[in-house]
């Protein structure tokens, strides 16, 4: 049986519930994939520590990862700083792993291609240019020449910021320095198209491959299908799983995992759970992932009580529940108004330690400010040992504004700049509107043009201008407008575009006013040339 008898007897007679307690039985009988936090290599020499090093990495720990390093019994080569690299990159330290790129050259050692590829992986917020400096660097470097990795590396690179024309030229460079792409390849332009929506373009290319024998592998395939989930191409996904004996390909628990995420999101709860049959039959492991889909599907499917109680009786089944679990509970019971449970089971992740994360808290706060106890959301966000993000201090003058207390947003923003969490685009908009609602209106405009030093964001002038034209406030539009020039902002043609709608909407077409609105839009002309 995948559950013990002591859970309640409804469960034997559940499908769906059924169906979540033999994925959870089934991972819990799986081994670990991971090897356990603090092992030691086989043996001390630099391919064992390599060894433990990488399947660490590929478990995603690179704490484990650094300690290993850390503790080498002899001086690091090539390989050892390689993986240090890329697992410090694809963790998101990119700081940390440019760092311990420096300390390669520093340390003599001579870098490898592959040294130079982790590199690339690391360029994290990095402009373009510095990516293509790297790669370049490598034709510096003696008898250290871009390889197929690197190549594929930067077509990755510049798929992931959108440029996958660029990418095609980069294909062109490789194949003229003697590289002939491989899968790898085609299927880093392959996921540009699917981020992109273009899935038209990405069902050609995948037929481009199969013409030039270049066949799609199970990552390819399971790129496509995750771009055709986006846009609701259910019935493609379903014919390209049916024919993939046919073309040589076999899906694995990550193809599976896509699908059933992407038929959750959109309510199709039902043949979400059947794919796990599909995987059973096909022999395949079930994964945490797989667990943590279903339980959302459980929580769509409003199977609250059912969810908690799969919850409380987690050690008797075997399951090692995680943060995500209850943060996905959390987040549901949210959004049905039912905040009592919400704390509750905040309370529960303290008790039993698992610890909850930023976004646990962020859930409480929300639900908090939905519930009217937004001064209790205000002394749960300062109270210390917690290091709250953007997001939660966003949810918190969220809810002030909706509100219109102008204190608490002024307050929880004054906090948030002290605890240096920088605002983004949405704090700042919540500010401006809330000072407008209370027709603060100068102190509007000093906070959008102390906002701007770092660039004007054009949404943000549209909607101070909405505000201030509204409010018949145009001396203070054309202020804005002045204050501007003199910044040397650079106006893009939808703020034009935009004030002249507003001031069409308001009837100042033939206003008393219309003088002072020729005047406005005279001086954004002259911004503008």
């Amino acid at each position: 049986m995948p559950f013990r008898p002591t859970l309640p007897r409804r469960c034997l007679h559940d499908r769906k519930l059924n169906s979540f307690l033999s994925a959870v039985a089934s991972l819990a009988a799986s081994p670990s994939p991971s090897p356990p936090a603090g092992a030691a290599p086989a043996a001390p020499t630099p391919a064992a520590y390599n060894a433990l090093m990488s399947a660490y990495s590929r478990a995603g720990r690179p704490d484990e990862v650094l300690r290993l390093f850390r503790s080498l019994p002899f001086p690091p080569n090539a390989p050892l700083f390689t993986t240090l690299i890329s697992s410090l990159a694809a963790s998101g330290h990119h700081r940390a792993a440019r760092a311990a790129f420096c300390s390669l050259i520093v340390s003599g050692v001579s870098p490898t291609a592959s040294a130079f590829t982790a590199l690339l992986k690391c360029h994290g917020d990095a402009s373009l240019d510095s990516v293509y400096e790297v790669f370049f660097l490598q034709r510096a470097a003696a008898g250290c020449s871009p390889d197929a990795a690197a190549y594929n590396c930067l077509i990755s690179v510049l798929c992931d910021a959108q440029r996958v024309e660029e990418a095609w030229g980069v294909l062109d460079l490789m194949l003229d320095n003697g590289f002939h792409p491989n899968v790898r390849s085609y299927t880093a332009i392959l996921r540009g198209y699917c981020e992109q929506g273009r899935v038209l373009e990405a069902e050609r290319l995948v037929d481009t491959m199969i013409d030039l024998g270049c066949p799609p592998d199970v990552i390819s395939y399971s790129v496509l299908i995750e771009g055709l989930c986006r846009v609701g191409e259910f019935g493609k996904v379903e014919r390209i799983l049916g024919e993939s004996e046919a073309k040589g390909w076999t899906p694995n628990a990550v193809t599976y995992n896509i699908y059933m995420s992407a038929l959750c999101r959109m309510g199709l709860l039902d043949e979400a759970f059947h794919q796990v049959d599909i995987m059973r039959s096909r022999g395949l492991t079930l994964t945490v992932e797989t667990v943590n889909i279903l339980f959302d599907c459980l929580c769509r499917d409003s199977r609250f009580s059912e969810a908690v109680c799969l919850l409380e009786y987690s050690d008797e089944l075997g399951w090692d529940v995680d943060v995500f679990c209850y943060n996905t509970l959390m987040s549901r019971l949210c959004d049905i108004g039912d905040f009592a449970r919400v704390l509750k089971l905040l309370v529960d992740l303290l008790k039993k330690g698992i610890g909850p994360d930023v976004f646990s808290f962020t859930i409480a706060i929300r639900s908090l400010c939905r519930a009217g106890k937004l001064q209790v959301a205000k002394c749960l966000i300062d109270s210390e040992g917690v290091e709250y993000d953007v997001v939660a201090f966003n949810t918190l003058i969220h809810g002030f504004c909706m509100v219109g207390n102008l204190c608490g947003v002024q307050l929880t923003f004054m906090d948030m700049i002290s605890r240096k969490v920088l605002p983004n685009n949405f704090t700042n908009a919540m500010v401006i509107d809330s000072l407008c609602k209370h027709q603060r209106f100068s102190a509007a405009i000093s906070f959008l043009l102390e906002s701007s030093e770092d660039g004007l964001v054009p949404d943000h002038l549209i909607r101070l201008n909405n505000w201030l034209v509204k409010a018949n406030r145009l001396r203070d539009v054309l202020y804005l407008v002045d204050e501007i020039h003199s910044r040397d902002f650079v106006l893009d043609i939808c703020i034009f575009n935009s004030l002249v709608r507003i001031f069409c909407w308001e009837g100042y077409c033939m206003h008393e006013n219309f003088n002072i609105v020729c005047l406005i839009l005279d001086r954004m002309l002259g911004v503008r040339s």
